[in-house]
């Protein structure tokens, strides 16, 4: 399906990565891009408990929106307690280009495409957002001492963004976890499908295309139940 997806061109030049979220509606779930809009937003209010803190309407890294969810799993760290901090789950919403677009076709369904940019990163307090390497939540540990940098120690970088906090965010919206743990207070999208058909990939960076600048890209498709 990454192939339908719109080339990062398309999106503004101020938007740092390609969206890593895509969330996908029926057309038999949405009568239009507002709609399906309003569905994906309900989705992760309902699953990810994700708020408007800022009014959801934003134009931060080009983006038409964002959401948050602050006040995650706090940890104590640092001698003197220095690195204590919590985490958050942050979304910027790519509005703009596809609501004027047509639906995407799938295997005989029609979509409308939803573009997400999801990281999950240090939240507070803020003089230590968004990395603290050491983290054994949202850092350079677990399986993911790959992509420390020295020169970028409990700093932002390129690396770690792509490769570190955007697949964590992925993994939190889809199923509610981090590094394979249950993050409390976190169900995930998959987590509704009593009430639709939700169907979803996720896609290491070696199978996408050369424009998508993340570590991971995860599609979560609603469907109308069949009666």
């Amino acid at each position: 399906m990454i192939d339908l997806l719109p080339h990062f061109e398309n999106f503004p030049n101020s938007a740092p990565r390609y969206p890593n979220l895509w969330i996908m509606v029926s057309d038999k779930l949405a009568n239009n891009y507002k709609q399906a809009l309003t569905f994906a937003v309900r989705a992760l209010e309902n699953t990810i408990e994700m708020e408007d803190d800022y009014g959801y309407f934003h134009t931060a890294e080009g983006c038409d929106a964002v959401g948050r969810r602050r006040g995650l799993q706090l940890i104590e760290l640092g001698e003197n307690g220095e690195l204590t901090h919590d985490h958050s789950t942050h979304f910027r919403f790519y509005t703009h280009y596809l609501s004027q677009q047509k639906p995407l076709q799938f295997e005989n369904e029609s979509y409308y495409p939803i573009a997400i940019s999801v990281h999950f990163e240090v939240d507070r307090p803020s003089h230590l957002h968004p990395f603290v390497d050491e983290c054994p939540i949202c850092g350079c540990t677990g399986g993911y001492e790959k992509y420390y940098q020295e020169e970028y120690h409990n700093k932002s970088s390129k690396l770690k963004n792509e490769f570190l906090h955007d697949p964590l965010g992925v993994e939190a919206a889809i199923f509610g976890t981090v590094k394979n743990k249950p993050v409390p207070l976190l169900n995930g999208l998959v987590t509704i499908k009593d009430n639709f058909e939700v169907q979803y990939d996720k896609i290491n960076h070696e199978n996408l295309r050369e424009d998508m600048n993340t570590g991971t890209l995860g599609i979560v498709r609603f469907l109308a139940r069949n009666s």
